[in-house]
């Protein structure tokens, strides 16, 4: 179907839009390369409340836990998180990957390398557990974190990377590499304190090539 003027033909809910020309020469076509936001097929939780938006969209109340499920699929191979959120008092993030449901929790599969700056201090760590330990961290308020995530829907292990952004010593960078050993195809996530509550909004988006 060619489009010849700036809006040449539209068919709402189906995929017959060619393409749209939105007020430029500039031409927006179905399946164009970059990030499309994704809506998890539910959402589970401890704590206080979470809502899933009709975009997509994750708002979470004082919750000790947020789990993810359907979110990863076949769909796109790359997955990007970006996370605001305030902690009830300054602590670690943690991240597992979850299926059907289910977090995988299998011992020293999840591998993580972190680097901190922290006032005029850099320190590192590595970590080996049954979990993303650390995945990220932050204090009461002035959280962000964004992750990219490998390939979690293919069999095959997993790699993601993260950096986040906290107001702990008034400006606090954390970024943390990490990479989970199970060839297992993963649909979820599951995120939780190590000792507090969040409060925030939550996307994920695939990565379209």
């Amino acid at each position: 179907m060619a489009v010849s003027t700036a809006l040449d033909a539209v068919r709402l809910g189906s995929s017959e839009v060619a393409a749209l020309y939105l007020g430029s020469d500039s031409v927006w076509t179905a399946n164009a390369p970059g990030m499309v936001l994704v809506s998890p097929t539910s959402i589970t939780h401890s704590g206080t409340s979470a809502t899933l938006g009709a975009n997509g969209q994750v708002t979470f109340t004082g919750v000790t836990s947020l789990s993810l499920n359907g979110v990863f699929s076949a769909g796109f191979d790359n997955y990007v998180l970006s996370i605001r959120y305030d902690l009830s008092s300054d602590n670690d993030i943690y991240m597992r990957l979850r299926v059907s449901g289910s977090d995988n929790s299998t011992a020293n599969s999840y591998v993580a390398q972190q680097l901190d700056a922290s006032s005029t201090s850099v320190t590192a760590a590595r970590t080996t557990s049954n979990q993303f330990n650390p995945f990220s961290g932050g204090g009461t308020t002035e959280n962000g974190l964004i992750t990219m995530i490998y390939g979690p829907f293919l069999v095959q292990p997993t790699a993601m990377r993260s950096a986040n952004v906290a107001s702990v010593s008034s400006a606090f960078l954390r970024d943390v590499a990490g990479t989970h050993n199970q060839s297992t195809s993963y649909d979820g996530i599951t995120i939780y304190p190590a000792s507090a509550n969040m409060t925030g909004t939550l996307q994920v988006y695939g990565v379209r090539s």
